[in-house]
């Protein structure tokens, strides 16, 4: 059996798949996390999938039960996860086994503030599912009911990437998200680059060439040429090593993009999603003549993903 959330018995603190795999590249070691059932009277072990996963992978990250192991007969989690499939909710549904909690409703560009708790650590939000942003007790173990809906806002771009690709064409048109105070369904949230004229405040995401490295810096370019005042021009985005260096998840970052940069003629097809930024038109002089490309400036690592093709 497969869930979203677990207990994390190192960090003390219920938590989301995509929180923990946050929280596992923030470290400087690769010491994996010990998970385990939210309900305290529970506790039965979990196994983090996809948590630790650089580069491809076809599921998105969640927990499921160890092997040999189970609940206890009356575990909050199991009843609920049993409940919403029988009750036929749509966000209940398995997808190649995985239990899928509601989709992000909501793009938070801003990640919540920090908090010192009793231990004098910073922490951010609990999870990445919350009404407000203010952070829950930090030792409070009881599951939550989640049976009344409630808004489910999210400041992880991967999150919202993810339910983006998984979504069949129905869900696509019938779920809404907020993004910067519009609300629109995923259909209409999700821009390809090759329309970015329509707009500035949509989620935009093309297929990229390989990546190409100078120095210890990176140039993503997009395969699609858009038409921009007039004429067709490329798309890229130039992602420095003091951006990247001063990323609290640049572990991954550098990983991932690294991974892609060192495949050569062994390129297989990625995608690349970013938000809150826009295309600007910057003339090039060259020893040729000059030309006219699109650049889109990155500030904030967490508003782009680079996803594998499956």
């Amino acid at each position: 059996m497969t869930f979203d959330k677990a207990y994390c018995r190192e960090l003390e603190i219920n938590l989301t798949a995509y929180r923990a795999r946050r929280k596992y590249f923030e470290k400087d070691d690769n010491k994996h996390f010990t998970f385990e059932c939210p309900d305290k009277n529970c506790k039965v072990e979990f196994t983090g999938v996809n948590i630790y996963t650089v580069g491809k992978f076809k599921h998105r990250p969640h927990f499921r039960t160890k092997k040999n192991c189970s609940h206890t007969k009356d575990c909050k989690l199991v009843i609920e996860n049993v409940s919403s499939i029988d009750n036929g909710d749509n966000e209940g549904k398995k997808a190649h086994g995985t239990k899928l909690t509601k989709h992000p409703d909501e793009f938070i560009m801003e990640r919540p503030k920090q908090e010192t708790n009793s231990r004098g650590a910073k922490e951010y939000d609990e999870d990445d599912t919350f009404d407000t942003l203010e952070r829950a007790p930090r030792l409070k173990r009881e599951y939550a009911d989640e049976k009344n809906a409630k808004p489910h806002k999210t400041s992880y771009l991967e999150n919202v990437v993810d339910s983006f690709e998984k979504m069949d064409e129905q869900e696509i048109y019938d779920t809404y998200i907020t993004l910067e105070r519009e609300r629109r369904n995923y259909m209409h949230t999700f821009k390809n680059i090759k329309y970015a004229e329509d707009g500035t405040n949509f989620i935009f995401f093309g297929e990229i060439k390989p990546i190409k490295k100078y120095g210890n810096n990176y140039a993503i370019l997009f395969k699609d040429s858009i038409w921009f005042n007039g004429g067709y021009k490329i798309v890229s985005i130039y992602i420095t090593k003091d951006l990247i260096d001063n990323y609290r998840l640049r572990r991954l970052f550098k990983e991932t993009i690294e991974e892609l940069s060192n495949l050569g003629n062994n390129y297989t097809s990625a995608k690349c999603y970013f938000v809150g930024a826009y295309p600007v038109e910057e003339t090039i002089k060259g020893k040729n003549g000059s030309f006219t490309v699109l650049n889109v400036y990155i500030e904030n690592l967490d508003h782009l993903v680079i996803k594998f093709n499956e």
